[in-house]
């Protein structure tokens, strides 16, 4: 593999995440109020993964999401998980251990991802394409479209505002206050510049305290 290459901006993070790292779980419970898994189920499911599908997540945190993807995949499949800090590839590694799931996770950056041209069936992030700068969310695309395959699925799962406009007022109120709402509206013109086709934006049908807080885009790799 190629000599891990880490951005200034990936070492910005790197600090107040690796302090997180084994809060992480709790604080993911809290706000789902103990539904994470079935959050990170609607999200696997999302990104169409199918038996013995080879699948990518960048950004993996503690490696939730990356281990509902395997169980989702099944044992013959190749599941990788990637982080920029340490203490999560670690901590990810750890919890597949103990899980006896077969997961290679590995530091990398999104800028840099360290595999070969069309590996992956499907690429999936979640909660982290908007901690990047719009410079690094363009390479970023356009390296998740390198490694995937063929018509192979991205996937980006994050916050959102509600449609319902009552909805709307509520989550401005209670939620998005500090202006945590991202607009994935933002990621269609980058990934039709990165060579997706049926790109398609939706509300996640889950709910936070009766908000639809959450929204998914998902693209297919446009390649012959």
């Amino acid at each position: 593999m190629n000599e891990l290459k880490i951005s200034e901006e990936d070492r910005s993070i790197n600090g107040p995440m690796e302090q997180m790292v084994t809060t992480y779980d709790a604080y993911m419970r809290k706000m789902t109020f103990g539904r994470e898994q079935v959050l990170r189920q609607r999200t696997v499911d999302l990104a169409l993964i199918k038996p013995g599908d080879s699948v990518l997540e960048v950004g993996c945190g503690t490696g939730s999401l990356t281990l509902a993807a395997k169980r989702q995949a099944g044992p013959t499949s190749n599941v990788v998980g990637i982080d920029v800090i340490p203490g999560m590839v670690e901590y990810s590694q750890r919890k597949a251990e103990q899980a006896r799931e077969e997961i290679t996770f590995q530091q990398g950056s999104i800028n840099d991802i360290p595999y070969a041209d069309n590996t992956f069936d499907a690429v999936m992030g979640s909660f982290m394409i908007f901690h990047m700068s719009e410079e690094t969310r363009r390479k970023g695309i356009a390296e998740i479209y390198r490694v995937l395959k063929p018509q192979g699925r991205l996937l980006i799962v994050d916050l959102a505002m509600p449609v319902q406009p009552l909805q709307q007022a509520i989550a401005k109120r209670i939620i998005f206050r500090g202006g945590l709402e991202h607009n994935l509206q933002e990621l269609l013109p980058i990934m039709d510049a990165a060579g997706f086709s049926d790109i398609e934006l939706a509300p996640v049908k889950f709910s936070i305290v009766g908000l639809s807080i959450l929204a998914f885009v998902r693209g297919s790799a446009r390649k012959q």
